[in-house]
C-alpha cells in the first residue's frame, strides 16, 4: 500500500512544520489512543528511544492534529463513534449536559418591556478518535520506518528533539527526491524479492525470487545503481518491455536465476546470472557497474559464491575478465566438475595461465611478480600493457628499450640512463651495449 502524503493540520491558521506546535484537542478517549500506540510499539519491537518518541511526539501529534476524528457533542455522538459496547463515561455525560443560560437581568428597561431571555450555552465540544484508524496506523508505521532508516545518522542523536511535524517534512522531502528518480527509471527496493544467499567479506549475495511479485520492481532498482540493461523496462509504470522483460520472463519461468552482491545500505556492486539447464547451472553474466567487470576489490566475493553455487566449470569471459578460472585438475581434463574456481595469480598450469591471459593482460597488475614468459608474451602481443608490471625482468626490459620506439616505452624505461662505461654485456649468447643495460644494473633506478 502506498504510503500517504502527510496532510495539513486541522487548523487552517497551523504554522510550517519546522515551527509547528503541538494543538490542543479534547480526545475524549486519549488514554486509550496512547495505549494502541504503545501496543504496538511492543508488537513491533521498538527500541526505548523510538517507543519514547512515539509515547511523546507521535501521541501529541495524533491528538492534536489528525484529521480523522469525529466530533462529540452529545451522547449519541459519542455511542456512534465509540460503539455500543463502550459506555458513555460519567464525565463526559456531565460536560455534555446543556449549559444554563446565562442570568437574566429582571430590572426592566426604560420602556417598561423586560430584557429578552438569553439562550443556553452551547456544549463544549470532544472529539472521539480510532485508536486503531487505517490512516493512523499507517502514518505510525511510515515515521517508524523513515526514523530507523536514519540509524547512525545525526538524526537518531536527537531524535528526541525532532517533533513529529518535522519528521513528516523530512519524510516529504525524501519522498519527493525519490519521485525525481523514479521520472529517471529508479524504483524503491522493497526486498521483498530477495532471498539471502550468502554472506561474504563485502556484503551480501541475494537471490532474486522469480515468483515474487516484486521481482521486477527488484529487477529496476538493480538496473538503476548498476546502470545496465537487467531492468530496464519499456514502460517504467507498469515494468514490462524492452531488455527488462526478457530477463523478467526466464526468471520467471525458471530459465535463469538471477544474484545481487549488496553492501550496506542495500547498494548494488555485482550482478550474476546463471542459466538452468538440464546438466545444471552455467555461467549467463556477471557485470559490475556499466556491464563492465566487477573491481577486484569483489573478485573474493564473486569466488565465494562460485565455490558455494557451482556453475559448469568453463571458461567465460566475464569471469576471466575480472580474474577468476576455472582451473581443470590435469591440463587434458575436459570434466566440467574436475577442478577448481580459482583468481588467476592462483592457477597452477603455467600453459593454461598463458591461455587466460593472452586476452586479459589487465590482470598483470595483480601478480607481484609475473612469470617471466608471461611478460614475453606480454611485450610479444600487448606491449602497451608493460606500464602494469610491478616488477619486470631484466632481460624483458632490455629487449622493449631495442624494439620498442621511445614514445612506447613504459614511463619506468623512459628515464634518461646513466653514464656508464662503453663495456657490452650479454644476454642468452646476444651482446648488448652496457649503456643500454646501465639502468638495469644493481644500484640503480628500478624499472
Amino acid at each position: 500500500m502506498p504510503i500517504p502524503t502527510p496532510s495539513p493540520s486541522t487548523n487552517p491558521s497551523a504554522p510550517p512544520a519546522a515551527t509547528a506546535v503541538y494543538l490542543p484537542r479534547d480526545v475524549v478517549n486519549a488514554p486509550e489512543v496512547k495505549a494502541a500506540i504503545a501496543r504496538r510499539s511492543a508488537e513491533r519491537g521498538d527500541d526505548a528511544d523510538m517507543a519514547a518518541w512515539l509515547l511523546n511526539h507521535f501521541f501529541r501529534w495524533a491528538i492534536g492534529s489528525f484529521d480523522n476524528v469525529l466530533p462529540v457533542q452529545s451522547p449519541a455522538d459519542y455511542l456512534a463513534a465509540a460503539g455500543p459496547d463502550k459506555p458513555l463515561p460519567e464525565w463526559l455525560a456531565k460536560q455534555l449536559q446543556p449549559r444554563a443560560p446565562a442570568a437574566q437581568d429582571k430590572d426592566k428597561s426604560k420602556s417598561g418591556k423586560a430584557e429578552p431571555q438569553a439562550p443556553e450555552a452551547a456544549p463544549k465540544t470532544f472529539y472521539y478518535l480510532d485508536p486503531e484508524h487505517l490512516l493512523l496506523v499507517d502514518r505510525e508505521r511510515m515515521l517508524v520506518e523513515f526514523l530507523r532508516s536514519r540509524r547512525g545518522t545525526r538524526l537518531e542523536q536527537k531524535l528526541q528533539r525532532i517533533t513529529c511535524f518535522m519528521a513528516m517534512a523530512l519524510w516529504e522531502q525524501e519522498h519527493q527526491r525519490m519521485q525525481a528518480k523514479r521520472k529517471k527509471g529508479w524504483v524503491p527496493s522493497s526486498g521483498l524479492a530477495l532471498k539471502e544467499l550468502l554472506r561474504t567479506p563485502n556484503g551480501v549475495i541475494f537471490e532474486f525470487i522469480g515468483s515474487h511479485a516484486a521481482l521486477r520492481e527488484e529487477m529496476a532498482y538493480e538496473s538503476f545503481h548498476m546502470q545496465h540493461c537487467l531492468g530496464q523496462f519499456a514502460n517504467l509504470k507498469k515494468l514490462n518491455g524492452g531488455y527488462g522483460e526478457q530477463y523478467a520472463s526466464a526468471a520467471q519461468s525458471g530459465r535463469l536465476r538471477l544474484f545481487t552482491l549488496r553492501s550496506a545500505g542495500n547498494l548494488p556492486h555485482v550482478t550474476i546470472s546463471l542459466e538452468v539447464h538440464a546438466d545444471g547451472l552455467r555461467i549467463d553474466q556477471i557485470k559490475g557497474k556499466q556491464n563492465r567487470h566487477p573491481v577486484r576489490k569483489y573478485a573474493d566475493d564473486v569466488l565465494q559464491f562460485l565455490r558455494t553455487l557451482p556453475p559448469r566449470g568453463e571458461r567465460h569471459s566475464d569471469c576471466e575478465g575480472m580474474g577468476l578460472v576455472f582451473e581443470p585438475e590435469t591440463a587434458d581434463d575436459t570434466s566440467t566438475t574436475q577442478g577448481q574456481w580459482k583468481f588467476v595469480t592462483d592457477v597452477r598450469s603455467p600453459d593454461f595461465l598463458l591461455s587466460v591471459m593472452s586476452g586479459n593482460f589487465h590482470l598483470i597488475e595483480h601478480f607481484e611478480q609475473p612469470p617471466p614468459a608471461l611478460q614475453w608474451l606480454l611485450l610479444r602481443i600487448a606491449p602497451h600493457e608493460l606500464s602494469r608490471l610491478r616488477q619486470m625482468d631484466v632481460a624483458v626490459a632490455v629487449a622493449a628499450r631495442l624494439t620498442l620506439p621511445a614514445n612506447r616505452l613504459p614511463p619506468s624505461l623512459q628515464a634518461a640512463p646513466s653514464a656508464a662505461p662503453a663495456a657490452m654485456m650479454e644476454i642468452e649468447g646476444i651482446s648488448l651495449s652496457a649503456a643500454v643495460c646501465a639502468p638495469l644494473q644493481p644500484g640503480a633506478a628500478s624499472p
